[in-house]
């Protein structure tokens, strides 16, 4: 149920660029260099699993509301909530490969209920970060 007052973010697809090279290696590696030892199938499959992750990942979407914080999966259904009250620290987490490709991900602290979120691939974490803060009653 999605509210005026929500401020949505999806994982931005500068995040998956990793993945993305990933996939290239698995499609195309068998191809281009037999002598490797990786079957053209398995290959595949592994491209293919790869997608099916970047596919899942990129159906995530984080709320920020009137309640609190949210994260919602596409698929399967799911929902995970911090309500404000509960809400501790917020961390911003990025790797060299993030901050080369500007963007990090949040680490979200549940200090009641210890059920800590995980946001991943936002493309300018700090601010998020700072709205986050904003809307601490």
């Amino acid at each position: 149920m999605k509210e005026e007052s929500d401020i949505i973010f999806k994982p931005c697809a500068r995040a998956f660029f990793v993945y993305y090279v990933a996939m290239a290696i698995c499609f195309f590696g068998p191809i281009i260099n037999p002598a490797v030892g990786l079957p053209l199938w398995l290959g595949f499959l592994l491209g293919a699993l790869v997608v099916a992750a970047v596919v899942y990942m990129r159906g995530q979407s984080y709320h920020i509301n009137v309640q609190g914080l949210s994260k919602i999966w596409r698929w399967p259904a799911q929902r995970q909530d911090i309500p404000w009250e509960n809400l501790g620290e917020v961390q911003i987490r990025r790797g060299l490969t993030q901050t080369l490709l500007r963007v990090g991900n949040l680490f979200i602290i549940d200090r009641v209920r210890g059920d800590n979120m995980f946001w991943f691939g936002l493309a300018d974490p700090k601010e998020v970060k700072a709205l986050i803060d904003a809307r601490r009653p």
